[in-house]
């Protein structure tokens, strides 16, 4: 996601972790790459260009063995040069990533839903769902990132200060 448009979704088939093979492959060759090369900024949220500036991009992921992974990090430096580095972003902040705040959404809708009977129907419903996620929803998501970073600094100097 950025404060411009959104990726497709991507559904991981049943039975399949993800590793570093499947991540690079699957994940950003097929996926994130083509999202990031589109130009419409008149489109689905899906289609659109996802920002102005590529050197004002910041590609943000969590520490998952595959995200981490030296092969992972290589391919990113290469293909993506506004990747936050191993290390770079604090564990165990969720609640900084504005995609954390959008999945939690998307599940507030989903809850709206009916019972999804089987994999197909919640595919669909994940997609609706997604479809329907309205511009000013990326804007104030992302716009209130600093906000958010703002106030674990302070939380944060108030603890320590303690």
């Amino acid at each position: 996601m950025s404060r411009s448009g959104l990726s497709e979704l991507h559904f991981i088939p049943p039975k399949r972790s993800v590793n570093t093979d499947y991540y690079i492959d699957e994940i950003l060759e097929k996926c994130c790459l083509p999202t990031f090369k589109r130009r419409k900024t008149r489109a689905p949220l899906t289609k659109r260009k996802m920002c102005r500036k590529m050197s004002e991009t910041i590609f943000m992921q969590d520490g998952a063995p595959a995200h981490t992974a030296i092969r992972t990090q290589k391919w990113l430096s290469e293909h993506l040069h506004g990747f936050l580095e191993k290390g770079i972003w604090p564990s165990n902040s969720p609640d900084l990533n504005p995609i954390e705040n959008l999945w939690s959404i998307m599940q507030a809708e989903l809850d709206k839903s009916k019972l999804a009977t089987n994999l197909t129907q919640l595919g669909k419903y994940l997609e609706n769902i997604w479809n329907g996620i309205s511009p000013s929803i990326l804007e104030n998501l992302v716009d209130g990132m600093p906000s958010r970073i703002n106030s674990c600094i302070k939380l944060n100097g108030e603890y320590i200060g303690k």
